[in-house]
């Protein structure tokens, strides 16, 4: 591709997706391994599920992402493809 060329933001939302998924799955395998364990630690952060009941409308709401350090170098390595493409 040219340089300055357009690329969609929706890719890389895509790619960041995708690379905290695998991330995530490869930190899980690699728990069972001691000297890895710490690296698989979770954390989750976000917004705890809340319900607003109306009379005509309910409406739930919620966010929650829960991170390891596997997840933020996949997110780390699809950004880095990104900016390759």
């Amino acid at each position: 591709m040219m340089k300055g060329s357009y690329r969609s933001p929706w890719l890389l939302v895509i790619l960041l997706i995708l690379g905290g998924i695998l991330g995530s799955l490869i930190g899980d395998l690699l728990s069972g391994i001691p000297a890895l364990r710490i690296l698989a630690t979770a954390r989750s952060i976000g917004l705890p599920v809340t319900t607003l009941h109306l009379d005509v409308l309910t409406l739930t709401l919620g966010f929650t992402v829960k991170i390891n350090l596997f997840g933020v170098l996949g997110f780390i390595l699809a950004f880095l493809i990104y900016r390759r493409l």
